[in-house]
């Protein structure tokens, strides 16, 4: 019964995160990945695009490109969301387990409970929900590893990280989080011997290694590295540190993790307040990496909450309570949480953000080969109507050299330097939903071009002179 409940449980809050109106460019070009790779052929190159055609891909989240696309063959929009629920619960579930190793159940639900609201803002249909499972697994076992005070739970660290990395460059915080636990246990152990943590260090090293069991080996950590650069070309929002209020549920976790530890400084470790502090620093420098903190710490949090009884606290008490403050914490009113469901193309795919009338007429007039277009449809439009349109650009940053970015930041700010930047073209699509520096918007007058569709989310425009003109008129 317990079981069934739990499991029912996870299903409930997967689906109440995954069937839900999202706004995601990136799905789209993943998606196109996904049917290029199911034709035989890895993408390795940027094909999508004409400005830079060949320009090297050194890393793709392959399987989950072709896993989304076949989803997405089977049930179409809905597949895409029944594949975000599948993969939602898996962490859900595995994240309890590694609770469930130290504390009761009733404590593993009530760290569930709130962490349920720091998943919310990134449970989104991106590779990084494989990650969460995959970091809740890496957890689970230095959990079993601690109370077995043996390292020989941590050899399934390279499988999982081996396939791991055939989903997601994130597979390295898996790897990060076996060095930080091994390495202060060869400083200072607690749960294993000097001997068996150096033995752990040896299992973390092999792990790095299957890093690379991937078709693009080295090509992950270099992605990586190239990663790391963006924000010195753009800032994108999931590289800036978590605000408040949207991200109020994470620094209520971060108080709430930090007073338990410090409350209970005997039990406290150097190997859980190196992990503590390593992903916690992490969630605070970039908000993509705050669902981490939850799922690396959780088992540690879960195992203090009992403690709290000791002092005349009923367990039952604490539960409502954090549940209770769970919702208070939540940034989506509670009600549109709980009420809100969509499901298909109308929740994937949002009017307000992306047309399909527009893919419509650009087909039924024949517009073709290259095009400009703004950077969020960018993947859209490389999903909806490769091969016969390349692309100006889309969200892939590491698809193309830097100076690509920069070039159409500094053309924004000029209408003559726009002109040079566009002078290739004879079409554009324009984002009306999402207008910057990188969409176009107000750099395509009317004396040379002409609007020839409109809606609430697209605008295409062709040039008046240009290979489209008729269809000014």
């Amino acid at each position: 019964m317990t079981r069934a409940l739990l499991l029912i449980s996870a299903i409930a809050a997967a689906a109440i995160l995954s069937f839900r109106p999202i706004y995601e460019p990136d799905l789209w070009w993943h998606l196109a990945h996904g049917r290029e790779n199911l034709t035989g052929h890895i993408v390795r190159t940027n094909l999508f695009s004409f400005t830079y055609p060949d320009y090297r891909q050194r890393y793709t989240s392959w399987l989950f490109d072709t896993g989304s696309f076949a989803a997405w063959q089977i049930a179409g929009p809905a597949g895409i969301q029944a594949a975000q629920a599948l993969l939602l619960t898996a962490a859900l579930l595995m994240l309890f387990a590694a609770c469930r190793v130290r504390a009761p159940a009733w404590s593993a639900a009530a760290v569930l409970a709130l962490g349920f609201f720091i998943l919310e803002p990134r449970a989104i249909p991106r590779p990084h929900l494989v990650s969460f499972a995959g970091l809740a697994a890496c957890v689970w076992l230095i959990e079993r590893s601690m109370v077995q005070r043996s390292p020989e739970p941590l050899w399934g660290a390279i499988p999982l990280i081996a396939a791991w990395s055939n989903f997601h460059v994130e597979c390295v915080f898996g790897v990060l989080l076996f060095a930080v636990f091994s390495a202060a246990e060869v400083i200072r152990p607690s749960w294993l011997t000097r001997r068996q943590a150096l033995k752990a260090t040896g299992i973390t090293t092999l792990s790095g290694i299957a890093t690379m069991s991937n078709p693009y080996g080295w090509g992950l950590l270099a992605y990586l590295n190239e990663n790391l650069s963006v924000p010195q070309i753009l800032a994108i929002a999931e590289l800036l540190p978590p605000r408040l209020p949207a991200y109020r549920a994470f620094f209520a976790y971060l108080v709430l993790t930090a007073v338990l530890l410090v409350t209970q400084p005997r039990r406290l470790t150097l190997s859980e307040g190196a992990i503590a502090t390593v992903f916690g620093t992490l969630g605070l420098l970039h908000l993509r990496e705050t669902p981490l903190v939850l799922l690396a710490t959780a088992p540690m949090v879960a195992a203090r909450l009992p403690a709290l009884t000791a002092r005349g606290l009923d367990h039952r008490a604490i539960l409502v309570t954090v549940f209770a403050g769970a919702l208070a914490l939540s940034r989506i009113p509670v009600p549109l949480l709980f009420t809100e469901f969509r499901v298909g193309r109308s929740a994937v795919e949002p009017p307000h953000f992306f047309s399909p009338g527009a893919i419509a007429f650009i087909r039924q007039k024949g517009l073709e080969g290259p095009v400009f277009n703004s950077h969020n449809l960018g993947g859209y439009l490389a999903w909806s109507l490769y091969p016969p349109v390349r692309i100006f650009q889309d969200a892939r940053l590491q698809a193309y050299p830097p100076e690509h970015f920069r070039r159409i930041i500094e053309a924004s700010a000029s209408q003559e330097s726009w002109n040079a930047l566009v002078a290739s073209v004879d079409w554009a699509v324009i984002s009306v939903a999402r207008p910057n520096q990188l969409a176009g918007t107000g750099r395509f007058p009317a004396t040379e071009w002409a609007s020839v569709y409109q809606d609430d989310a697209m605008e295409v425009v062709v040039r008046r002179k240009g290979r489209y003109g008729r269809l000014a008129e």
